[in-house]
């Protein structure tokens, strides 16, 4: 299929109308040629004849494959579904309430829109892995361009390969070039929500001919992560309430969080691959968006790939930890009608490599360290922390004023701990909490 996404606009498509693939093209009704062959349209676009072949030419449009093999007999399966009862579930019910919000697709393409990603062109359940890597690779180009400030015609083919290769919708507005780091970002943050679905879509889809099973069952096994809930009178709720209460930033103070659930969380084969013996072992925050969780609790945090750009990763690729709870929370982009979702995780940091300053290369560690400390102004006191029977270091002392980092010149208002190995995360619990505005 040839379909446009460039700057350009697009004025042909293949369309599925009642499960039939028509060649659409809107054209003057006295017009003399005729356009009903996709083959000769699409060679006139794209200077290909041959898809097999095909090499992008600058300036024509891309080819972007489109894979329906999985349409093949889903109309069939919904009608046989829809006739035949549903098994109960057998989870608990927070459990199965939680499982209904992070398999929310609706959610996740309503996020998506938000970042004006395009669904029509692209639905979410035909992302690739493949297309991912080659929106992070074009963006990365897109970036040696803005670090040069080179705006010529090949930065202008650079960010149409990227629209290319990631459909956006604007409307009736001219695409925007992206020449700003802070663009840069927000196009990251929408490959790393497309990365996130694509696994939770995938993922949701294994066994789903099974109908001797709940469908929210089933989703919850295809995650391979026990949720086992944590009752209000246990001590490791009372233990992760006073962290989540204590160390929220005074900065963050336009909102409040209330734990509504909270579960121990055992994910298949981390405890095994987890690396603790390097030692300075602590229990840190990690927020996200709901829509990412799924992903998240299916494969395990993940490290930006190779061809993601350095932009927007202040201490490099690696995965990023607080000790103060709020900190976190921001990346749950806190709402009043929405619940959030964070978790704690017991993170091997082993000796450290202490910064005041971003430095996107610090991914390359000096040998004989195993993570970065990006020291902030204020922290948790460390005469408060909480050491667990296992060894482990709960930092969820008062916050207080750092001043040797002061000192020091550091930038941060508030701690950073990142580590470049995923072996080195261990997640203990899911957090899931209310946000309460005080206006």
């Amino acid at each position: 299929m040839m379909r446009s996404a460039t700057r350009f606009g697009s004025d042909g498509d293949v369309l599925d109308i009642r499960g039939k693939q028509v060649w659409f093209r809107v054209v003057r009704i006295y017009a003399k040629r005729s356009y009903c062959s996709p083959q000769n349209s699409a060679l006139k676009r794209t200077m290909n004849g041959d898809r097999k072949h095909f090499r992008k030419v600058a300036g024509k449009y891309d080819y972007l494959p489109a894979d329906y093999s999985k349409l093949i007999g889903e109309q069939e399966k919904h009608e046989k579904a829809k006739k035949k009862p549903m098994p109960p579930s057998q989870l608990v019910e927070c459990v199965q309430r939680l499982m209904k919000m992070i398999c929310d697709i609706r959610a996740m393409e309503e996020l998506v829109m938000e970042l004006e990603y395009d669904a029509t062109k692209a639905p979410l359940g035909k992302v690739t892995e493949e297309q991912v890597k080659a929106g992070y690779a074009a963006l990365k180009r897109i970036e040696n361009f803005i670090k040069k400030k080179e705006f010529s015609k090949e930065f202008v083919n650079a960010v149409n390969e990227y629209y290319t290769k990631i459909p956006h919708y604007f409307g009736m507005r001219q695409p925007p070039l992206i020449k700003t780091q802070e663009q840069i970002k927000v196009e990251i943050s929408l490959l790393e929500a497309l990365s996130d679905i694509e696994v939770a879509i995938r993922t949701l889809n294994v066994g789903e001919n099974d109908l001797t099973i709940n469908t929210l069952d089933r989703h919850y096994a295809n995650m391979k992560c026990a949720l086992d809930v944590v009752e209000a009178k246990d001590s490791r709720f009372e233990m992760v309430d006073k962290y989540l209460q204590t160390t929220h930033a005074p900065t963050h103070s336009h909102y409040r969080m209330r734990i509504c659930n909270l579960f121990a969380v055992n994910k298949e084969g981390e405890k095994e691959k987890f690396i603790g013996n390097i030692g300075n072992r602590m229990l840190l925050w990690h927020g996200s968006r709901l829509t990412n969780w799924y992903g998240i609790l299916s494969q395990g945090l993940r490290i930006a790939p190779p061809e993601a750009p350095m932009t927007g990763y202040m201490f490099g690729k690696g995965v990023y930890f607080a000790d103060m709870s709020s900190k976190s929370a921001n990346y749950c982009f806190p709402q009043k009608s929405k619940p959030g979702l964070l978790i704690l995780a017991e993170v091997a940091l082993g000796n450290q490599e202490k910064l005041l300053n971003a430095d996107y290369n610090a991914d390359r560690l000096p040998a004989g360290k195993h993570s970065v400390m990006g020291l902030g102004a204020m922290g948790p006191d460390p005469n408060g922390n909480l050491t667990l029977e296992d060894g482990c270091v709960v930092p969820y002392g008062q916050p207080i004023a750092l001043e040797a980092n002061k000192a020091q010149g550091c930038t941060l208002n508030y701690n950073e701990y990142v580590v470049y190995n995923t072996n080195q995360i261990r997640i203990r619990y899911l957090v899931e909490v209310d946000f309460i505005f005080d206006f």
